[in-house]
């Protein structure tokens, strides 16, 4: 194949071993690519599960709504005369429509005054697939034992 790296570059040593472990594996897929594009991938990917976001660190955005915590790209939803309303914590807000707004107002925006805002919102939290109603994380902290 023999492709020449992208410029600039700058050389990067390894042992015999890799290097050798290195033209078998570029030769065992018909040198489909070059040795050094191998190695730039394999550090790529070593990148990425080495930056500091990938050790699941703990998340600093997001919104409180009394005891519980909604991360930042928590999605809300409401039902109102059969339609779905959505708004998503952004940052520290909870926005609908760009506009910052409350639990309560969101709830109550749609479906009259007086609904309580924990019955009637379901949450799907990032990385999740699963709507919860907000009145089932409100009571699912660990209860404190007294010493």
């Amino acid at each position: 194949m023999n492709r020449r790296p992208p410029h600039p570059q700058m050389d990067l040593t390894v042992t015999l071993e890799t290097y050798t472990k290195l033209c078998a594996a570029s030769a065992d897929t018909g040198y489909q690519k070059e040795i050094w594009e191998i190695a730039a991938e394999a550090i790529r990917d070593w990148l990425a599960r080495n930056a500091p976001e990938s050790f699941g660190m703990p998340k600093t955005a997001g919104f409180q709504w009394k005891d519980v915590f909604l991360p930042k790209g928590t999605v809300l939803r409401t039902i109102a005369q059969g339609k779905n309303y959505h708004c998503v914590v952004d940052g520290d807000h909870l926005l609908y429509e760009g506009r910052q707004i409350s639990p309560s107002g969101f709830a109550n925006g749609f479906g009259g005054a007086g609904r309580n805002a924990w019955k009637v919102i379901w949450l799907l939290l990032p990385d999740s697939t699963t709507w919860k109603l907000a009145h089932t994380l409100r009571h699912a902290k660990p209860r404190r034992t007294s010493r």
